[in-house]
């Protein structure tokens, strides 16, 4: 998919971090409850496969921005929620102005 195919906030995200899915998991993260999120349930939600989020999740582990919980047995999926601290109200306000811009499409 090119540039000009992608939806505004997708674009906006892959020219802000450099990844089309990490803006809408920062976003489901900075908004979720306490359980956090799932992977494949955002990807049911958004529409594509859960693979697209791997690398973001993977970049906010290593940044100590989230955390995987511990499964809950018998439930296989995987949950990962946010890391106490005041970055998540930046993040979240973050996400709400760029899903907002219009980002032009070269």
């Amino acid at each position: 998919m090119s540039l000009a195919e992608c939806p505004p906030r997708r674009r906006a995200s892959l020219l802000v971090f450099g990844n089309r899915y990490k803006l809408e998991l920062l976003a489901a993260l900075a908004t979720a409850a306490e359980e956090g999120v799932n992977l494949s349930a955002l990807a049911n939600e958004q529409g594509v496969s859960a693979s697209v989020y791997y690398g973001p999740v993977g970049d906010l582990l290593q940044a100590g921005l989230a955390e995987k919980l511990p499964r809950q047995l018998p439930d296989r999926r995987r949950w990962y929620r946010r890391t106490e601290g005041a970055v998540w109200q930046s993040l979240r306000t973050l996400a709400e102005e760029l899903a907002t811009i219009e980002v032009k499409a070269s």
